[in-house]
């Protein structure tokens, strides 16, 4: 019930402010000419800001507001060149004709105000000093005040529902998409505009003649900030044991820019995020590039749902060099350097249900695990974006390596495991763009890639001997596995920009060379290793060859804009492994239409829907027959030929946003039907989870509805929104050699709100409510399998007190319950206090941090999937007392 109030309370706000309202009218000089380019604010009897706009060629202007009563409302416009007009609005009165008097400029005497959010064209910009507070240090703070942008609790940022697909620092990408680091160390008083680039293209050679609905940030640096180098150290010190220390300097003129990073803690912060790459993912899906994942896993632990301060057990290292120079004749060349160290413990144990042919397997474990992964990342580029070509080229190394060790009890039996993984990842990305004579484009694009992910598992004693070794003890097992991948993607392409219906045609070639190797072996009760007896070991070689031919047309007209790709391609596909005695050859021709459309329904508002149908073909990890051990408790194997996936998509979306009224919403539905001619068949016993690549026809479905809204209340200083999600899923599960469909539901509703109640006071409230539900369709025979519901509730609550100049308190109290039948609710307050007070003078933050004041020292967690009912308790870090000092530099 306290979590529905919340609910209620932000239902309420809405419906009153849903209502629209229009005022309207035109500005006239005296002698009757209209005036453009006035600013026209509403105002509040508190003379708080309610809407803005400016007038246009004409002298037109009009507000859309979400109110129903004009009482006690002022217009005000202000002009350069004319007197200052202020009138009050009179209840039911909806337009005006404003006379203004002209008036000499003194120059000396102008102070031009920006109002809060501008828009121009498809440019949005956000005057950071009309959303900054005092308290607030970085640009990541203040960007989730904002309305229409969302910074998620990872860092990723969204505009209106949609992940930003650039990150700019005054029109340069000095980050490549690992933009954390640069919202965390920015400080918000650098920074003049937020701008946010709608249908952006990146590309200066493309833009306006190609097809794009990506988003983009770009920080706009004060021309001040330009002029000098600045950082910050940050020192601090703790109990139980407690370190931080940051060093950091940031440079952003126009010929150079900088951002290096030193950090150090073990207070639970997980520096590993700052170096994540949002969109690094769709980059490598946009190239098909189907890099191979982890093999071998150290067990079946997950992470709980709680910030990671609270039980990341750390040690952590971060050295983060970021540099770009602009060189003559438009030529950029950056460079990137990343170092990270971060070792870690866990502590969980977990019960896990499993329901099968009328019976109950239950797993009990105990984990207590230690990581030490060790990363270094390198890349530089050199890069020319103007408009008659664009000219880039990047090369990445990595390099990592990860131990893992940790000792377990599974049902009582207790052993202990080591996991040691490397990364060797390099690649070269070339890029050519032209523009010709006759404005066509012509374009060139080789990517290459080397990866590699060598994992050796050690479990020690010996385990599952029945399955494992005939039932005869042994003392450990070894599983060794290498998977090292060449890949090229090579195209060409021509553009024709003009006429009704743009044309783009595209040939490539596609090349996936690998080697999948594994060694599972067992030390027997003599001390000899000899190999697993049911099974040979993999040694398997594949070639994947794609010729692509993409012909693709963009129409534009009026509101109406439209992509259709008709992509075309025959793909070869050579594996073997001579142990196993097989060897095949592949050949198919695929055909992945996919078609964009959006209708402008305004300079604001938009409608859109796309298709797409892909014809996806499987990889290596679909075709080893041998067995591999991939955790201490999983045994995998393939018996099926080659995979092969259709799937159908299509999604609507719709975007609806009033800039100058700082009100976005949006709404999206999305369904996709997957048919796959093979299904995962898993044999579940006391110990040990078998799973098999089996020949069977198979189909998914999925359905999923979103939506959001956000708004900034002028009159009561309030920014205001809410997230909500529904998704149904329907799939097949091959358990114990029974056929069992499945049905999930799940609902997730997150309100917030932030304002400020006093001149001193301020509050701010998130929640969020996740409902699942998990059952079996229809009857089958011999399976008993309840339905399953859980519910998560999880809120928190900040209140910033002020109570005198340069002095902040902050109470944090954050409240987690999770609900199922026949079972016990689970509850959670953390409580959290910061105190921080600026010395302006020396340029100096003092601040004491005290965390987790109720000493929490475990967390208890219920999930919930198909036939899987989970409860997982993990140790927490309990309180800790923290003072910082930071200094500007």
């Amino acid at each position: 019930m306290r979590f529905i109030v919340p609910f209620l309370s932000f239902f309420s706000i809405l419906v009153v402010h849903c209502q629209e309202l229009k005022i309207s009218g035109q500005l006239k000089t005296i002698d009757g000419k209209g005036i453009p380019y006035a600013n026209i604010t509403l105002k509040s009897a508190q003379q708080t800001i309610i809407a803005y706009t400016t007038s246009n060629i004409e002298g037109y202007f009009s507000f859309t507001l979400n109110d129903t009563t004009t009482t006690a409302h002022w217009l005000e416009v202000n002009h350069l060149g004319y007197k200052k007009f202020r009138t009050s609005v009179i209840n039911g009165k909806m337009e005006y004709l404003i006379m203004l008097e002209e008036q000499p400029i003194d120059l000396a005497e102008v102070e031009v105000k920006s109002p809060p959010i501008r828009s121009k064209n498809d440019t949005l910009s956000y005057d950071v000093e009309s959303f900054a507070k005092s308290e607030d240090r970085t640009i990541g703070d203040v960007l989730k005040r904002m309305p229409g942008i969302e910074v998620e609790e990872s860092g990723q940022i969204k505009y209106n529902g949609k992940n930003i697909s650039n990150f700019y620092i005054d029109g340069d990408d000095l980050l490549n998409d690992r933009y954390n680091i640069g919202t965390r160390a920015i400080p918000q008083d650098m920074v003049k505009n937020v701008e946010v680039l709608q249908n952006h293209q990146p590309i200066e050679v493309l833009r306006d003649k190609s097809y794009s609905d990506d988003v983009a940030i770009n920080l706009k640096i004060k021309e001040d900030a330009k002029l000098k180098l600045t950082g910050q150290i940050k020192m601090g010190g703790g109990i139980p044991n407690l370190y931080e220390a940051e060093l950091n300097s940031l440079l952003f003129n126009d010929k150079h820019k900088m951002l290096n990073v030193a950090k150090a803690n073990d207070i639970g912060v997980d520096l590993s995020r700052e170096l994540t790459a949002f969109n690094a993912e769709n980059q490598l899906q946009s190239m098909n590039n189907q890099r191979p994942s982890e093999i071998l896993s150290s067990g079946t632990v997950s992470e709980p749902n709680l910030p990671k301060e609270r039980y990341n057990f750390n040690h952590s290292a971060l050295v983060s060099a970021n540099n770009l120079t602009n060189l003559k004749n438009s030529f950029q060349l950056k460079s990137t350097i990343n170092l990270l160290y971060n070792r870690n413990d866990m502590n969980y144990n977990s019960l896990t249900n499993m329901y099968v042919n009328n019976d109950t397997i239950r797993y009990s474990e105990v984990q207590n695990i230690e990581n030490k992964p060790l990363m270094a990342d390198f890349s530089v580029s050199l890069k020319n974006n103007n408009k008659k070509y664009y000219f880039n080229n990047m090369l990445q190394v990595n390099f990592s390596n990860e131990k893992s060790v940790s000792d377990l009890q599974s049902n009582s039996f207790d052993f202990s495991q080591q996991l040691k993984t490397g990364q060797y990842d390099f690649s070269n990305k070339i890029s050519y763009l032209h523009s010709l004579k006759n404005q066509h484009i012509l374009s060139f694009n080789w990517y290459l890639n080397y990866f590699n992910k060598p994992q050796t598992l050690t479990i020690n004693p010996g385990i599952n001997d029945g399955a494992l070794n005939d039932s005869i003890p042994f003392q450990a097992v070894n599983q060794i596995t290498n998977l090292p991948t060449w890949f090229s993607n090579l195209s060409l392409s021509y553009r024709i920009p003009k006429g009704r219906i743009k044309q783009h045609y595209l040939v490539g070639l596609v090349s996936e060379w690998q080697h999948l190797t594994s060694n599972l072996e067992l030390r027997q009760a003599n001390g000899d290793w000899t190999p697993y007896g049911n099974s040979l070991d993999n040694d398997l070689y594949w070639k994947r060859h794609r010729i692509n031919i993409n012909p693709s047309f963009e129409y534009e007209k009026g509101p109406w804009e439209s992509l259709l790709s008709f992509p075309l391609s025959i793909q070869s596909i050579n594996y073997e492994d001579v142990g196993f005695k097989f060897r095949e050859n592949f050949s198919k021709w695929l055909f992945n239409p996919a078609w964009n459309l959006s209708y402008n329904l305004n300079s604001e508002d938009y409608l859109a829907v796309n298709y797409s149908y892909n014809n996806q073909i499987g990889n290596i990890s679909d075709l080893y027959r041998g067995a591999i051990l991939t955790n201490y408790r999983s045994l995998q194997s393939n018996n099926a030929s080659l995979q092969e996936r259709n799937l159908h998509n299509i999604g609507l979306r719709y975007n609806y946003q009033r800039n100058l009224q700082m009100f976005f919403m949006n709404a999206s539905i999305n369904y996709s039907k997957v048919r796959s001619n093979t299904i995962l068949s898993h044999i579940v016993s006391n110990n040990l989870f078998q799973t098999v690549l089996l020949p069977f026809s198979n189909k998914s479905h999925d359905l999923s509805i979103a939506a959001g809204i956000s708004k900034y209340l002028f009159d009561i200083d309030v920014n205001i929104g809410a997230n909500a999600s529904w998704n149904n899923t329907r799939y097949n599960q091959f358990l114990n050699n029974q056929l069992l469909p499945f049905n999930n539901l799940t609902f997730s509703f997150s309100p917030y709100f932030e304002t400020r109640l006093l001149n001193f006071l301020f509050l701010k409230y998130a929640g969020r409510g996740n409902w699942t539900t998990s059952k079996m369709i229809g009857a089958t025979a011999g399976i008993d399998f309840p339905d399953r519901q859980i519910q998560f509730f999880d809120q928190s609550l900040d209140l910033t007190f002020r109570p005198f100049e340069n002095a902040f308190f902050k109470l944090s109290g954050r409240q987690l319950l999770t609900t199922q039948k026949n079972a016990e609710n689970v509850k959670y307050l953390f409580t959290d206090l910061n105190f921080r007070y600026k010395i302006d003078k020396w340029k100096t933050d003092i601040e004491l941090d005290a965390s987790n004041l109720t000493d929490i020292r475990s967390y208890e967690l219920y999930t919930l999937s198909s036939n899987q009912f989970g409860y997982s308790q993990y140790d927490l870090r309990g309180r800790m007392l923290l003072l910082r000092l930071s200094f500007r530099i």
